[in-house]
C-alpha cells in the first residue's frame, strides 16, 4: 500500500495559502527632538521641518523613497506637469507629531506621502495641481484599500464631494471621492503600479497616508501546486492497482 506524500496531500487539501495583509502606514512619522521614528524609508534625506524627502529640495528635485514591510518593497516617486517620475519633482513623507495610529475615522490624525515641485516653497508637501504620485512594488500585489489625508493632516478638512484621481497604468484615470470623515478609500486591484494625482471635477489636495496590500503568489507557487496534485494522482492510481 502506497502512502500519499504529505506535502502533496496538503496542497490538494488547502491550495495556495492566502498571504496576510500588509499595511504601509506612511502617516506614521513623528519626531522627538531631532530623532525621527515610525515607518521610515530605507533612503531619503531630511527636508522641511520633520519631513523626509527623496532628495535635498534646496538643491535638486528628484529621486524616490523606498519602503519595505512584510517582505514587500515599494518605491514612491513624484512627477509634476507630466514630467518624468523621479526628475523635477521630489516625493516627500510629511510628519505629524500628533499622529495617533488610526488608519481611518473622523478622529484619525496624520499626513503621509506627497510631492514637492517647488524647491523654494516648503509648504508644497502634499499632492496638489499637476502633481502625481507613483507607487511601484517589486512584485505583484493585491491592493484592498488606500488611506488619504487632507491638508489639515486629518480626514475632516475636505468639503463634501471633493475628488482625486487614480490609475494603474498612468494612462486611464478614474475619479474617486476624497473620503470625508473616513480617510479610507476601498480600492481593489492586482498589479505592481499605482498612480494618484490631483484631479476630478472638484479636485482638492491630499496625502497618501497608507496602502493595504497582500502578496500575490508567484507563478512558481502554482507550478509547485500542480506538481503536488500530479503526485497525488499518481499515488492514487498506484493504490488502485
Amino acid at each position: 500500500m502506497r502512502v500519499i506524500p504529505v506535502l502533496a496531500f496538503f496542497a490538494l487539501a488547502s491550495g495556495p495559502v492566502a498571504a496576510a495583509p500588509v499595511i504601509f502606514d506612511f502617516a506614521n512619522l513623528m519626531y522627538t527632538g531631532s530623532t525621527n521614528s515610525g515607518f521610515l524609508p530605507t533612503d531619503g534625506v531630511p527636508c522641511s521641518g520633520g519631513d523626509l524627502c527623496s532628495s535635498n529640495i534646496a538643491t535638486t528635485l528628484g529621486g524616490d523613497l523606498t519602503y519595505t514591510n512584510g517582505g514587500l518593497t515599494v518605491h514612491a516617486l513624484g512627477s509634476y506637469n507630466g514630467g518624468a517620475f523621479g526628475s523635477g519633482a521630489a516625493v516627500v513623507q510629511d510628519h505629524e507629531n500628533a499622529y495617533n495610529g488610526k488608519l481611518s475615522g473622523s478622529d484619525a490624525i496624520g499626513a503621509g506621502l506627497g510631492v514637492y515641485h517647488k524647491s523654494s516653497d516648503t509648504s508644497d508637501d502634499n499632492i496638489t495641481s499637476h502633481e502625481t504620485l507613483w507607487l511601484h512594488f517589486d512584485q505583484t500585489v493585491s491592493l484592498s484599500s488606500v488611506g488619504l489625508r487632507s491638508e489639515g493632516h486629518n480626514t475632516t478638512s475636505w468639503g463634501s464631494g471633493k475628488t482625486f484621481e487614480y490609475s494603474f497604468d498612468n494612462s486611464t484615470w478614474t475619479t474617486g471621492l476624497l473620503p470625508l470623515n473616513v480617510g479610507q478609500f476601498g480600492l481593489i486591484h492586482e498589479g505592481s503600479d499605482f498612480y494618484f494625482r490631483f484631479g476630478g471635477s472638484h479636485a482638492d489636495q491630499f496625502y497618501l497616508s497608507s496602502m493595504t496590500v497582500s502578496a500575490v503568489p508567484e507563478p512558481e507557487t502554482y507550478a509547485m501546486l500542480l506538481a503536488g496534485l500530479g503526485l497525488v494522482g499518481f499515488s492514487l492510481r498506484n493504490q488502485k492497482r
